[in-house]
């Protein structure tokens, strides 16, 4: 048996590989199809986000945080699932002559009604993959990653080269689902029910309904940018906000999905089995935020190198609002374990809250500074997510049992290693020749960084001192036994 680190660890490498293998993916694609027929199936799948969130209906988070799970437990999860997943599907593959009509493409009617048909598939392999990441089962879901992404990228390459054109995605996706679903259903090595139940709807949907509003939220609050700024500015100045969000975002899309995978399961069972999870919280959310802070330190002060290097001077614009930005995301990071530990504790209403305030909050100050700019626009996105602490703090010490007092004891540990990097990497940068190769700037920079963050663990005493003490420690021992 692996341990809870090993299975981090794994569960890292395995998401981050799965991620570089979607991005090669999206190269060969972009040769093999043409910008058009990229375009087409994005404005098909615009509807997929929004509709998995009703799909799902918090029901694989109701099964994660579930003390103990019977089959007839089970047969009731896939009844509600059943019911949500082909609801959804019939609304799409009715609507898609709508959504067609809607961006003047046929294409996109076709595309929209294959996608639906993956959400008839969706619940066979959802509740073996929700019963996979309850048991943090690693090593079976990083088979499952590895077959499924060989599979995903093989269909959609023979695809390409037979000229499906826009639907090759779709057509993708769909095998996509059915190879995980088939996967899940053979690995998690247990059986699971066929045929579903409805004796235990209620508790399910009222369960899942604060899953959904916490969801639709969030979804709310990543739309945010591109209604407000296409409402009052240029579709230039959304593609260059969005490129300066992906920039900040590079952090968590390769942290989170591992994140993601333990932290409701591993709340529950902290729940289940201790009771209170504040002092859980706390370590954990050290832990990953002794890596996010400093990351998004580095961030906003190579944002001219990083934009420069891995899209070209054109895009240049973007850099003023990386570092707020930077700040945003920093602020929301300490909160990344907000929703899963309430979840866990069975309040999943509790988060809606926080993320009601956090939406309303970055819109009234986004309109009421509004001038036009893209670093006026950060800043309000920052000082609306700023707006939404206390809240959190609030509902923290209600629903979780953490006090705001260790709550700051804790992150100001954390700021002031962030600020030690960033204060390294700015001394080192501007000590660097201004028109130096990018790339030259970021490794030489990055090196100070890293050696800024060991310092700044072992200085502050931060638990993840601890766990690089363990890891060197090991790393000893294997040397010394091969």
């Amino acid at each position: 048996m692996l341990s809870v680190r090993q299975k981090v660890a794994l569960q890292f490498l395995v998401s981050n590989l799965a991620l570089v293998a979607n991005f090669a993916l999206s190269i060969v694609l972009a040769r093999l199809l043409t910008p058009q027929d990229i375009g087409i199936f994005s404005m098909s799948a615009v509807l997929m986000a929004v509709a998995h969130v009703f799909r799902d209906f918090g029901v694989t988070a109701f099964i994660k945080r579930e003390k103990e799970l019977t089959p007839e437990t089970l047969r009731n999860a896939f009844g509600v699932l059943l019911t949500t997943s082909w609801s959804v599907a019939a609304v799409m593959f009715v609507s898609a002559p709508y959504w067609a009509q809607f961006f003047h493409e046929s294409r996109v009617m076709p595309a929209v009604q294959v996608l639906a048909l993956g959400f008839v598939f969706i619940p066979f392999g959802a509740i073996p993959m929700a019963v996979l990441q309850r048991e943090m089962a690693v090593e079976k879901s990083a088979r499952i990653t590895a077959v499924t992404s060989v599979v995903y990228f093989g269909a959609s390459v023979a695809l390409a080269l037979m000229g499906f054109g826009p639907m090759t995605m779709a057509w993708a996706n769909l095998v996509n689902i059915i190879t995980t679903g088939a996967m899940a259903r053979w690995v998690v090595g247990r059986p699971l029910p066929w045929l579903p139940g409805f004796r235990q709807i209620g508790d399910i949907v009222h369960f899942g309904l604060g899953n959904l509003l916490t969801a639709l939220l969030k979804a709310a609050d990543n739309a945010l940018p591109d209604i407000l700024l296409g409402r009052w500015m240029t579709p230039a100045a959304v593609g260059l906000f969005s490129r300066a969000n992906s920039t900040v975002n590079m952090v968590g899309t390769a942290l989170l999905p591992t994140v993601n995978f333990f932290a409701l399961p591993y709340m529950a069972k902290v729940h289940h089995s201790d009771g209170p999870v504040a002092s859980e919280f706390l370590r954990a959310s050290s832990l990953i935020n002794s890596l996010m802070l400093p990351a998004f330190a580095v961030i906003a002060v190579l944002a001219h190198d990083i934009v420069s290097l891995l899209y070209g001077r054109a895009w240049l614009e973007a850099v003023p609002a990386i570092p707020w930005l930077c700040l945003s995301y920093a602020i929301s990071s300490l909160f990344t374990l907000s929703a899963p530990a309430l979840t866990g504790v069975g309040k999943p209403y509790a988060a809606i809250g926080p993320n009601a305030m956090l939406v309303t909050a970055k819109t009234a100050v986004a309109i009421w500074l509004m001038d036009g700019t893209l670093h006026t626009f950060a800043l309000a996105i920052a000082l609306g997510q700023l707006l939404s602490v206390p809240y959190y703090l609030w509902i923290h010490e209600r629903y979780l049992g953490l006090r705001w007092i260790a709550w700051i004891k804790s992150t100001m540990s954390l700021v002031l290693q962030a600020l030690l990097v960033g204060s390294i990497c700015l001394g080192i940068r501007q000590a660097l020749p201004q028109d130096i190769a990018p790339w030259v700037a970021i490794g030489v920079t990055g090196m100070g960084a890293l050696l800024a963050f060991l310092v700044g663990c072992l200085l502050l005493r931060l638990p993840m001192a601890d766990e690089l003490q363990r890891l060197q420690h090991a790393l000893m021992q294997r040397r010394r036994n091969p």
